[in-house]
């Protein structure tokens, strides 16, 4: 049965509520020995107990979080402009007296639902995090298992294998590798909605060097040359997952050239119209205009896996970052004549 909690100071009020509201469900009296941390579905608060207790009904609901928790305040009319500084960030709905048993209860029941389907999806979240962390993981074991044992193979019975037998090989660890992309862009992808997204002012130009030296192997391999050109605003947001973004970003504008290209990227930056705007402008084989619109859905490969690997989630994973921290992203370009990815980002507090 659903329990609600009655967190009424006037003793005749709390009586009558439970009375009432007993006959539907099971009502938890306010007493001097129980407190907010006891378990219930809705708490029902006047004036003088939100005044008082403000606090720990906030604590209350950022640990039930993400599941929600209704705190609904009954109180007069003229009470409301003494209760205001702590009510929009403590309860969730308002009821001015006098009550219509009828017009309570509708709410009671609507709010007491919200907070089941909050609670079912919750479970499910957590039923599909648990799955696929366990797939996962029972996916790596026998790739790695099949890693290993052909590099075995081939070191081992080398001089038996003929042309036929070493290319089979190769293939078997190419889909190998093919696969273990997938499972970690799986996971990547996976991971960051589940991330924290507190944002916090981060050096926009210190993400960008630190991703450049991730990616300092590659771009010595490749004889690639990268210019930064332009102010680098502070931005609002999260290191971690722009670290992610601007990673993968970077990532492309070295893979997607045409064969026996030398790689030119420049990554520019400013503020323009009250936003970071970020680009990054590569030499590449550009992307159809009519294929623009589809490339950042997931497992969208516009370009032979064969010849440039991958599996079609990192742009995915960088537009789910954007938007998480209140942000745009965008492509301009062209087939032969390279691309233009940007970003707008909201900037810390000050830099406008």
């Amino acid at each position: 049965m659903k329990r609600i909690f009655l967190l009424i100071e006037n003793k005749t009020n709390r009586a009558l509520l439970a009375d009432w509201l007993g006959q539907h469900y099971e009502v938890i009296p306010f007493q001097k020995d129980i407190s907010l941390s006891t378990s219930f579905d809705l708490c029902l608060l006047d004036g003088p107990t939100l005044d008082r207790h403000w606090q720990e009904i906030r604590a209350r609901k950022a640990l039930d979080e993400p599941t929600f928790l209704p705190f609904v305040l009954i109180t007069l009319q003229r009470e409301t402009d003494l209760i205001t500084r702590h009510l929009w960030k403590t309860v969730d709905e308002l009821v001015r007296g006098p009550i219509e048993k009828l017009d309570l209860q509708a709410r009671v029941e609507m709010l007491l639902r919200t907070r089941l389907l909050s609670l079912e999806l919750r479970m499910r979240n957590e039923d599909l995090k648990s799955f696929f962390h366990a797939m996962t993981h029972d996916l790596r074991a026998p790739l790695r298992a099949v890693s290993s044992f052909s590099n075995l193979l081939e070191q081992e019975n080398a001089a038996q294998l003929n042309e036929r037998g070493r290319q089979d090989l190769g293939r078997i660890r190419l889909a190998a590798r093919q696969m273990q992309e997938l499972i970690d862009g799986l996971v990547t992808f996976a991971r960051i909605e589940y991330s924290s997204r507190e944002l916090q002012p981060v050096e926009i130009e210190q993400v960008v060097d630190v991703c450049l030296a991730q990616l300092d192997h590659e771009i010595t391999q490749l004889g690639a040359t990268i210019k930064k050109e332009g102010s680098f605003p502070v931005v609002q947001g999260n290191k971690t997952l722009l670290m992610i973004a601007i990673s993968n970003l970077l990532s492309n504008a070295l893979k997607f050239v045409a064969p026996h290209v030398t790689p030119h990227v420049t990554i520019q930056s400013c503020l323009r119209d009250g936003m970071c705007h970020l680009e990054i402008t590569d030499n590449g084989i550009g992307i159809p205009l009519q294929a623009q619109s589809q490339l950042f859905a997931p497992f969208v490969q516009l370009h032979g896996i064969e010849t440039y690997g991958g599996i079609g989630l990192g742009l995915a994973t960088v537009r789910k970052i954007v938007e998480m921290l209140d942000g745009r992203i965008g492509v301009t370009s062209q087939p032969g004549q390279g691309s233009v990815f940007w970003l707008e980002l909201c900037p810390a507090r000050g830099e406008v």
